[in-house]
């Protein structure tokens, strides 16, 4: 299995499109995988001749608010900001058009439907050699902490894959688990997602603990994140990417729209124009139910 050129010419796209790290792995079934019953356990069952995955990395760890620190601001996270809350698809469209071109099937992950998550991508990345997976269950990299938004490619071309894997380097430390108000990680590296507030915040029927402890959250949670002591770097000066420059350069302008009296006022045709491209498919109404929860919390604090 050798395709060098082929390799060489996926990495030089991926330093022009803006993917900060790549890696390639065989496309066999996921036998660890959770959830066996769905179709992404086993890329060929997607694209019967897969012979390699390719997963891609984009860094995140700059788009943050200093103002979420502060009660009176609406708090989300670097993922939903970045516009790659479910996979990263659009940037990944050009690379598969490449292995297009090169005469190759090429099928992107896009976890926006059912039927286009085809790959478990942190898996996948762990698999392709990017990282291990923390007993946050998050991918973490000695590089980029947890803060890479993953996508994925399946494709028939025979691409030589990764055959190292990244030892666990958590070890001992239980940070991320003592840190989850909710106790959604009280089983290493398994997340029990009923009790993740980041899910928790996107569902009809909101636990009746949540609010006690979400603070000024509206969309999505970083508390295991925040903890993880491979992110301290990151959180204390992210790495200058284009990603985060073009961020650092919109902060005023987002700041000013996550201020609770603001999002309180938001409407729904708002909403949509301003977060709709961010694709984190939470419903304008869920939205509106954790800003007022926030703003309550908020109003009591002053």
């Amino acid at each position: 299995m050798q395709n060098t050129s082929l390799i060489e010419k996926c990495r030089d796209l991926a330093d022009t499109i803006g993917i900060d790290a790549i890696g390639f792995a065989e496309a066999a079934a996921f036998r660890d995988y959770a959830w066996q019953k769905f179709k992404r356990r086993d890329p060929r069952l997607s694209l019967p001749d897969a012979k390699t995955i390719i997963v891609a990395g984009i860094y995140i760890g700059g788009l943050r608010l200093p103002v979420w620190q502060k009660s009176s601001y609406g708090r989300t996270s670097r993922l939903y900001l970045s516009g790659y809350f479910l996979d990263v698809v659009k940037p990944l469209q050009s690379m598969a058009d490449l292995l297009k071109n090169e005469g190759y099937q090429a099928i992107v992950c896009d976890g926006s439907s059912e039927e286009g998550s085809i790959l478990p991508l942190k898996l996948a990345a762990v698999r392709a050699g990017l990282g291990w997976q923390g007993k946050h269950s998050l991918l973490i990299s000695k590089l980029f902490g947890t803060f890479l938004a993953l996508g994925g490619i399946i494709t028939d071309a025979d691409i030589e894959p990764n055959t190292q894997s990244e030892p666990d380097r958590c070890r001992d430390c239980d940070k991320c688990q003592q840190a989850c108000p909710l106790g959604a990680l009280d089983q290493s590296h398994v997340l029990n997602m009923k009790r993740c507030m980041s899910y928790s915040l996107q569902t009809e029927n909101l636990p009746e603990k949540v609010p006690a402890v979400m603070e000024n959250r509206v969309a999505d949670c970083e508390i295991c994140q925040e903890a993880c002591p491979w992110n301290a770097k990151h959180i204390k000066k992210p790495l200058m990417t284009p990603l985060t420059t073009g961020f650092q350069k919109e902060m005023e302008a987002w700041e000013n729209f996550f201020y609770l009296p603001n999002l309180i006022n938001l409407t729904e045709s708002e909403y949509k124009s301003r977060l709709g491209h961010l694709n984190a498919d939470i419903p304008y109404k869920l939205f509106r139910r954790n800003v007022l929860i926030a703003g309550q919390r908020a109003s009591k604090l002053q």
